[in-house]
């Protein structure tokens, strides 16, 4: 594999992530758990919300350096349909996709409802959310 297809198969992965809920473990020893938000790619530095830290009291939100960061790795299968959204974002016009955290759902251009179980609707447009989300769902042992 080449330096270029490797980091692009990096990115993917990171990027597919966002969502996800992550345990960070930090050279200093202390150790974050929290929903993955944010990635800088270069610096690999993160945001985490709704954070649980090894000590001490529940924090609604934290940025973490990259390079204070020895590893971080999903605590648990993917239930967020967030990075679903962000993916899809890629694909549809800006506004065509919205994502609605409170009930998991994501609405693709005011006709294409997905939720953790699959694909609502009919239609050119349903074939395209489709090829995008059902991998996606796949990957991440949400379908069968």
């Amino acid at each position: 594999m080449s330096d270029v297809a490797a980091m692009r198969a990096f990115n993917r992965e990171m990027a597919q992530v966002v969502g996800a809920t992550i345990t960070v473990e930090l050279k200093n020893g202390k150790e974050y758990t929290g929903t993955l938000v944010g990635i800088d790619q270069d610096t690999l530095s993160i945001v985490l919300s709704e954070v649980i830290p090894s000590e001490g009291e529940e924090i609604p939100k934290i940025f973490i350096y990259g390079d204070s960061i020895t590893s971080f790795a999903v605590a648990e299968k993917e239930v967020s349909l967030e990075g679903l959204a962000k993916e899809l974002e890629k694909q549809f016009p800006p506004g065509g996709v919205r994502y609605f955290p409170d009930t998991g759902v994501i609405v693709v251009m005011n006709k294409i409802r997905i939720t953790p179980e699959g694909v609502d609707g009919v239609g050119p447009l349903y074939e395209r959310v489709v090829q995008v989300a059902e991998p996606w769902l796949r990957d991440r042992g949400l379908l069968e």
